[in-house]
């Protein structure tokens, strides 16, 4: 007998990209939230942001694709 909760995430990790209707759109649009939220709170440059894993990426990928170099508020 394995752990309950080990086995509900392991059951539900095959089909757990379907709570998005568009994954790419999800992740761009989360981007576009955290991103200058993220940028107005921060020193202008490079940030290191550590993601803990507590989701299916949608957020850590978004910011990924803004990986670029930040010159500070317009």
């Amino acid at each position: 007998m394995g752990d309950p909760v080990t086995s509900f995430y392991d059951e539900m990790a095959e089909s757990h990209h379907l709570i998005f209707r568009d994954w790419n759109w999800s992740i761009d649009w989360q981007a576009g939230v955290l991103g200058p939220l993220i940028e107005r709170e921060f020193e202008a440059g490079r940030l290191k942001i550590l993601d803990c894993a507590c989701g299916i990426g949608t957020q850590s990928l978004g910011l990924a694709r803004r990986a670029t170099p930040w010159s500070g508020p317009t």
